[in-house]
């Protein structure tokens, strides 16, 4: 077996050794044994701190200062304002 053989040997009981170490500190506290907890994707229900969303509402730009306001929006304080 030449050396590119060897190093890959060696590599595999590296990998072996340290998956099964992984393996065995997983057994030896008991982490395989419990239930797991479900994250909060899996859970069904809707967040607490979660807002309903809102409604978007259709927008026109102002001729007099070009910029865009709501359809249902009130006039501005301007005296050249075209929302009546």
């Amino acid at each position: 077996m030449g050396f590119i053989g060897k190093i890959i040997v060696l590599a595999g009981v590296i990998a072996a050794v340290w998956f099964g170490w992984r393996w065995w500190q997983r057994v030896q506290s008991g982490q395989l044994e419990r239930p797991r907890s479900p994250t909060p994707r899996d859970d069904p229900r809707p967040r607490e701190d979660s807002k309903p969303p809102r409604a978007a509402s259709d927008m026109l730009r102002c001729p007099v200062c070009d910029d865009y306001v709501s359809v249902n929006a009130r006039r501005c304080e301007r005296p050249t304002c075209p929302r009546g």
